[in-house]
């Protein structure tokens, strides 16, 4: 169960790192926005989809914030920071539920089913 989830796993981590070094401003979505709806094109199922979906998107914001994060090293801001990482992967995870439904409701629809 969890190694096909794997690559996407992967995906999400090189994603936001890469995102982090390269890519940052607004304009860092851009390519979130891309590669979300292509990880629920490429699940085999509609609930497949959804669940890869909402890990990737999870995993991305939590791999972002973890790489951009240059604040204080006392245990207080490490655990607001570890807090406010959590809950803003949550967003990240809707997000990708969102963009895995799309994913999956088009290659129903390039297919000739949706």
């Amino acid at each position: 169960m969890f190694i096909k989830r794997l690559p996407f796993i992967v995906a999400a981590i090189v994603l936001g790192f890469l995102s982090s070094r390269f890519v940052v401003g607004w304009y860092t979505t851009i390519p979130w926005v891309i590669a979300t709806p292509i990880v629920g094109y490429l699940s085999k199922t509609r609930r497949d989809s959804l669940i890869n979906g909402g890990l990737f998107g999870y995993v991305l914001f939590l791999s972002y914030t973890s790489s951009v994060y240059r604040g204080k090293t006392d245990a207080k801001s490490i655990l607001l920071f570890i807090g406010f990482t959590l809950v803003f992967s949550l967003v990240g995870a809707i997000a990708g539920v969102v963009g895995g439904f799309v994913g999956n409701w088009s290659k129903g629809v390039v297919k000739g089913k949706g």
